[in-house]
């Protein structure tokens, strides 16, 4: 089984509206995640219950991972509050995440509640 995986270091957020083809359902949000300054996953957001499956686009070596909105601000708080952070997609499967590297257990917040 071929898995693609790579760190991401980047990234930025595109919030969308609209589409003109009433058949099609339009992500409302876009996250472009980078290795550097390799594009290397897309993580797309979908209204609740109409979000497709995943897909590999061969020809410019791209995955793109959808979910639904509802799962925007868990991703996109794992994104800017921890690291590092991974993404691995099985090609077969159509199965991708993201994830975070290897953290102590209750390393949470450092702040006391006095």
């Amino acid at each position: 089984m071929k898995t693609i995986t790579s760190e991401v270091n980047q990234y930025w957020v595109h919030f969308q509206s609209g589409g003109k083809d009433k058949n099609k359902v339009y992500p409302r949000a876009l996250v472009k995640c980078y290795h550097d300054e390799d594009f290397v996953v897309q993580l797309n957001f979908y209204p609740d219950g109409k979000v497709p499956e995943n897909h590999y686009d061969k020809r410019n070596k791209l995955v793109y991972l959808r979910y639904p909105i509802s799962m925007y601000p868990n991703v996109i708080d794992l994104l800017r509050n921890e690291k590092p952070i991974y993404f691995s997609y099985n090609i077969e499967l159509k199965l991708g995440y993201v994830r975070t590297g290897k953290e102590p257990i209750g390393e949470g917040n450092m702040d006391a509640d006095f």
